[in-house]
């Protein structure tokens, strides 16, 4: 079976993230946008992690949904196209590695997936003597190594690398300077279940890169609010369950595809000035003169050693958010209540955001939709599938579109 997996978010116990990041609220959100399988975030967090364990039952091995009760009044809020249609958790973390040393903006971020919460208790017991848990991204005394070899002494626990070449907190970032894995890792790097894309970085991107080869691609969207929920996903080809789904991440042969957020349309992929707040496609900020942390962008270009893609890139497709599209298509903002509205009229009218903008055929977009947005959905998924040759040169975002 194909599902939609988005394994990277955070609750309301991470810093900067909403409030509004409650498990009914985040099980709401995730069917309206039609995924399948989502990550619980920050099940390290004592609270969040009791709050877990209380409302969530397991239906397959290592799968959970809410209880009946709790998932009942979630019904009762979604439109009729998607009542019914399941709900599936996975319990899993963000951590930040930062050794004595590594400074406020300095270390790396790392997933890590468990087969229950018990799992997940067991690592939290062993991390309290590195680090404060209460955090719902805690941070840890630990070297990207050593929380690695602490994952692994769990059985079924897995690793994967976080938004691989953000700039801050990242294992190929520009602000820690790594270029390749195997010295953060050393000989346990093949034990690494998969690599996360991130918002900056695109198959085609990522490989050029020969440290990554021997790993599988996946995005999420590392949501820290409800609305960006889903804005990236992975579509798996699995049996519903922990295992499988963990052998059809870590298989780079596995059928996948992966559902990209525009790369234009984020923070850090051109170079980016931090006082300004501002991304720029220069090495000095045009207003204060500052230079500019590196972009993925750029940075690929010293630490990738190719020049053209190695092998065939895993199936990826850029989309605009069913919100961001319509705003675009009404000159509006997404907070705009004609927006809002419209967009839950489709939503009653044809299922979900993903169905919406990925599968609903040109006669159903017809019917429901004006001439020009379903013009602009069907012309999405074709300029998207281009994404594998854009252009090295993407001109600076505009300051409604930065995004984390």
């Amino acid at each position: 079976m194909r599902y939609a997996a988005d394994l990277h978010l955070h609750s309301r116990h991470s810093s900067a993230v909403s409030p509004d990041m409650t498990l009914e609220k985040i099980a709401l959100q995730a069917r309206r946008k039609g995924i399948d399988v989502i990550g619980t975030g920050d099940c390290l967090q004592p609270q969040w992690l009791e709050e877990l364990s209380a409302k969530l039952i397991e239906r397959e091995p290592g799968w959970f949904s809410l209880k009946k009760e709790i998932d009942r009044e979630i019904e009762d809020d979604l439109p009729s196209s998607l009542k019914g249609k399941p709900l599936r958790f996975v319990f899993c973390t963000e951590v930040h590695c930062a050794p004595v040393g590594s400074g406020r903006l300095g270390g790396i971020h790392h997933l890590i997936y468990f087969p229950s919460p018990g799992h997940a208790s067991e690592l939290a017991q062993n991390l309290m003597r590195h680090g404060d848990l209460s955090e719902g991204r805690p941070s840890v005394n630990l070297t990207s190594r050593q929380l690695l070899e602490l994952t692994l002494d769990i059985e079924g626990c897995h690793f994967a690398p976080a938004h691989v070449m953000n700039p801050y907190f990242s294992s190929l970032g520009s602000e820690e300077e790594h270029h390749e894995l195997a010295g953060l890792f050393g000989e346990l790097q093949p034990r690494l279940l998969a690599v996360e894309t991130g918002l900056t970085s695109i198959p085609t991107m990522c490989r050029r890169i020969s440290s990554l080869d021997g790993h599988a691609l996946f995005s999420n969207s590392d949501a820290h609010s409800l609305e960006n929920i889903g804005r990236e996903f992975t579509i798996l080809e699995t049996k519903p369950g922990y295992e499988p789904m963990i052998a059809a991440l870590a298989d780079k042969s596995a059928p996948r595809e992966l559902y990209k957020y525009p790369l234009s349309m984020t923070r850090y992929f051109l170079n980016w000035c931090g006082h300004c707040k501002r991304a720029f496609d220069d090495t000095r900020c045009p207003s204060c003169r500052q230079k500019l942390i590196t972009g993925s962008r750029d940075w690929l270009e010293t630490i990738a050693d190719r020049t053209e893609p190695a092998g065939e890139p895993e199936h990826f497709l850029t989309l605009l958010p069913l919100i961001v599209l319509l705003a675009k298509a009404f000159g509006l903002t997404v907070k705009s209540a004609k927006v809002e509205s419209y967009r839950e009229r489709m939503l009653q009218q044809l299922g979900s955001d993903r169905y919406i903008l990925t599968m609903a055929n040109e006669e159903e977009l017809r019917r429901i939709c004006l001439p020009h947005i379903a013009e602009a959905i069907l012309d999405q998924r074709i300029v998207g599938s281009r994404s594998a040759t854009i252009s090295l040169k993407t001109s600076s975002p505009s300051d409604e579109q930065l995004t984390f």
